[in-house]
C-alpha cells in the first residue's frame, strides 16, 4: 500500500510505524476481556474518617518539599460543547423569541434553545457578549427578542467571542461577583488549595496545541491582575503532542486517505499520545485531571481535601514498596517476610501471584516480587457510577499473566458479547481522571514510563472527514492501556469532585454556580 508513495511523506511519521499502524487498523481484534467489575473491597477501597488523618498528616510533609506537580491535558477544543447548540441555531435560526417559545411545547430543540435563552445571564460569559453588543451599537435585549439565534452566533463566530474555535481551557466556566474565570484560570485557583510548597511554588503543565499558545500566554497575564494568584509562585509550562504519534487515516474501503491537495493524512492519535509529554516532564508526585473537571470556589475545599488524601495515601504505599524493594535487592527477605510482602501487594495494590507461585524457588519468588513492585504507581479516584459516559473500573483477563485491574472504556470490550455487555453494565464507579501519579523508583530515578504501556490497548476511531468517513488509530489511552502495568490503587471520592463540562448546559449544573 505504502510502496509507491514518495518518502517526503514520512519524514515525521516514519514508514515502518505506518506500515504497524495500517496492520493495526486492518486487523483490528484487541478487545479486552472483562473478568469482573471491581467493587468496594475488590479493588477499591473506601477510606473512613479514622483512616484520613495519616495520608493528610504524610501529604503536609511532602508538599511542603515540593514534591508534587500537575499535568493537565488541554489541548481539546470546545466545538463538542456546542454540537447540540449549532444544531439549534441552523434550526431556529429566522425565528423570534416568541416562535421558539410556542415550539417548545412540542420541540425538543426548541426547548433546549429556549432554555438556553432563559438561562443566559447565569452563563459566564454573558458580560462580554453584552460588551460585544454595546460596541456594535446594540441592545442585547433586543436582540434576544426579535433575533435570538444572532446571540449565539456572536458567542461562537470568529466574528464575536469565537468561543468555537478557543480551547476548552479559555472557555470562560464561573462567574463570580466581581469577574469571571476560565477552565484554565480554575485549575490554578484549584492548586492554591493543596499543592504549594514551602515557598509557595506551584508548578503545573498543560499539553495544548502549538496553536494556541499565545491564547494562553494572554491568559497568563490576565490572571496577574488577581491578587490571590499572586501570593503563589507560579512555574507554568506547556508541551504539544507531537506529530510524530500522529495516526495514519484510512478511508472506508481501506484505502490511504489523502487530503485535497494530495497529502496523506494523519490525525492526531488520541491522549494516549500524551503518555510520551508526561514522561518528558520528569516529575516526582504529579496530579493528572482533565480541564473541564472543576468546580467554584466553594466546592474547592472537598475537591482537596480528596486530593490530599489521595496523594498521601500514595505517598504511604509508596514507602512501603521502597522499603520492600530495597530489601529484595539486597536478598535480605526471608519466607516469613516474603509472605508479608505478598499479603501486602494482594491486599492493597492488587497484584495476583501466578498460578504455582508458591512451588517455585526463594530467587524466582524474589525476581516476581520485585519486578512487580519496582513500576510507576497511581492512586486513582473513582466515583459512583451515576451515568455518566467513559471508563471504569474491571478485574481483566491477561494473555499470559494472572488478571489484573484496569480502567476500561466502552470502546475496548466486546459488546455483541452478552457476558461482556453485562459485566461492564454493572459497573458500580466511574473513572473521572482524578490521578495521583508517582513517576520515581525506589533509588529517585524517573521510570521511563513507555515501558509500562499495553501497546495492544490501542482503539480505532472512525469520524467523518469532510463528508468522507474515515477511521485512525488511537494510542492506549493515557490512563488506560498506557499504563497498563503500571500499580494501580482504586479510591473512592465523592461525587463533588467530579463536575465535568461536556455541553454548554454542564455549566448550570451545581459545581459550576457560586451561590
Amino acid at each position: 500500500m505504502l510502496s509507491k508513495i514518495e518518502d517526503k511523506y514520512f519524514i515525521q511519521h516514519p514508514k515502518e510505524i505506518v506500515f504497524q499502524q495500517i496492520n493495526k487498523l486492518l486487523n483490528h481484534s484487541n478487545c479486552i476481556d472483562l473478568v469482573r467489575t471491581a467493587r468496594i473491597g475488590d479493588g477499591i477501597i473506601k477510606l473512613d474518617e479514622s483512616q484520613e488523618k495519616s495520608p493528610l498528616e504524610v501529604y503536609d510533609k511532602a508538599r511542603l518539599t515540593g514534591r508534587f506537580s500537575k499535568f493537565i491535558p488541554a489541548s481539546g477544543a470546545a466545538t463538542r460543547m456546542f454540537a447540540k447548540l449549532h444544531k439549534a441555531l441552523n434550526k431556529f435560526s429566522d425565528y423570534d423569541i416568541s416562535k421558539i417559545k410556542q415550539l417548545s411545547n412540542t420541540d425538543d430543540e426548541a426547548k433546549y434553545f429556549d432554555f438556553l435563552l432563559d438561562h443566559l445571564k447565569d452563563f459566564a460569559f454573558y458580560n462580554d457578549l453584552v460588551s460585544f453588543c454595546n460596541k456594535n451599537d446594540f441592545k442585547i435585549e433586543e436582540l434576544i427578542s426579535s433575533n435570538p439565534s444572532a446571540i449565539f452566533s456572536i458567542l461562537l463566530s470568529s466574528e464575536g467571542l469565537d468561543y468555537n474555535n478557543k480551547p476548552k481551557a479559555l472557555i470562560k466556566f464561573h462567574k463570580y461577583q466581581n469577574h469571571s474565570r476560565t477552565a484554565f484560570a480554575e485549575h490554578l485557583f484549584e492548586s492554591t488549595f493543596y499543592q504549594s510548597d514551602l515557598n509557595n511554588n506551584i508548578s503545573i503543565h498543560f499539553t495544548i496545541s502549538d496553536s494556541h499558545l499565545q491564547l494562553f500566554q494572554h491568559e497568563e497575564k490576565i490572571l496577574k491582575t488577581f491578587e490571590k494568584l499572586n501570593e503563589f509562585n507560579f512555574q507554568i509550562t506547556y508541551s504539544f503532542q507531537k506529530k510524530s504519534t500522529d495516526s495514519i487515516t484510512l478511508t472506508e474501503d481501506n484505502q490511504l486517505f489523502f487530503t485535497q491537495s494530495g497529502e496523506l493524512l494523519f490525525r492526531p492519535s488520541g491522549h494516549g499520545a500524551l503518555l510520551e509529554n508526561l514522561n518528558e516532564l520528569g516529575g516526582d508526585i504529579v496530579f493528572i485531571k482533565n480541564i473541564d473537571n472543576v468546580c467554584v470556589d466553594n466546592l474547592k475545599p472537598i475537591t482537596a481535601r480528596y486530593k490530599k488524601l489521595l496523594a498521601g495515601f500514595l505517598l504511604m504505599l509508596q514507602k512501603q514498596i521502597f522499603e520492600f524493594l530495597s530489601i529484595l535487592e539486597k536478598k535480605q527477605d526471608t519466607e516469613k517476610l516474603r509472605k508479608e510482602i505478598i499479603a501486602f501487594s494482594e491486599t492493597f495494590l492488587n497484584i495476583t501471584k501466578p498460578d504455582g507461585f508458591n512451588l517455585k524457588d526463594e530467587e524466582s519468588q524474589r525476581q516476581f516480587l520485585f519486578k512487580k513492585l519496582n513500576r510507576p504507581i497511581r492512586v486513582c479516584g473513582v466515583v459512583k457510577n451515576e451515568g455518566e459516559p467513559g471508563g471504569a473500573p474491571f478485574w481483566i483477563k491477561n494473555e499470559d499473566k494472572p488478571i489484573s485491574l484496569q480502567i476500561v472504556e466502552q470502546s475496548q470490550i466486546n459488546l455483541n458479547n452478552d457476558e461482556q455487555r453485562l459485566i461492564f453494565n454493572n459497573s458500580t464507579h466511574f473513572n473521572p481522571v482524578d490521578i495521583v501519579a508517582g513517576l520515581r523508583d525506589y533509588k529517585g530515578k524517573n521510570f521511563n514510563l513507555l515501558k509500562y504501556r499495553d501497546e495492544k490497548s490501542y482503539m480505532i476511531v472512525e469520524k467523518y472527514i469532510g463528508s468522507a468517513k474515515a477511521k485512525s488509530l488511537e494510542l492506549p489511552g493515557l490512563w488506560n492501556g498506557g499504563m497498563a502495568d503500571w500499580i494501580s490503587v482504586f479510591v473512592e471520592v465523592p461525587s463533588e469532585t467530579f463536575n465535568p463540562v461536556k455541553e454548554i448546559t454542564d455549566l448550570l449544573k451545581r459545581g459550576h454556580l457560586e451561590k
